[in-house]
């Protein structure tokens, strides 16, 4: 009987092991399986970002391209402009005769100066204020873009995981 009793637990411990390596098994293949369902709702998650993130960045530096541009042609076109004026006045002096002569060809300098930096001031106005105004509907498409882009991936991750169930 005693050499029954130890082939029982013999068997009984075999029959443990083997269990247990089963679960081991098991439990690894389930965590395998939960990894690479996470690992793909990762990827999604961030896809539904790339692209509307990456056409917003790239928009963004079409607006900064443009903006430098405009500021550029406006900035060589006022220092075009005050040479011009300078220029002007300094043949006025020079033509002036006496004091008030040169007082009047000061004073025409003066508001010409005056004149061309408050033009100079209203023209970059004008030019952010257009300029903000695109950027402005590309930052709505953009925004549309990332709106839908998760819509698609949280209805694209419910059907996986309605398919996983």
């Amino acid at each position: 009987m005693t050499a029954r009793n130890r082939r029982n637990a013999e068997i009984i411990s075999d029959d443990v092991e083997d269990l247990s390596e089963h679960a081991a098994r098991t439990g690894r293949r389930v965590a395998e399986d939960a990894s690479e369902r996470t690992s793909a709702a990762a990827i999604a998650a961030f896809d539904a970002f790339n692209g509307p993130v990456a056409k917003a960045m790239d928009h963004n530096r079409l607006i900064f391209q443009k903006m430098v541009h405009a500021m550029q042609q406006e900035s060589l076109r006022f220092v075009n402009l005050r040479l011009e004026h300078t220029g002007r006045a300094i043949e006025s002096s020079r033509d002036s005769q006496g004091v008030m002569g040169l007082v009047a060809a000061q004073r025409e300098f003066l508001m010409d100066m005056a004149r061309d930096y408050a033009e100079q001031t209203r023209r970059f106005a004008d030019l952010v204020q257009e300029l903000a105004a695109d950027g402005t509907s590309g930052i709505t498409e953009a925004t549309d873009a990332v709106r839908k882009s998760v819509r698609d991936g949280a209805r694209r991750m419910e059907t996986e995981r309605g398919a996983a169930a």
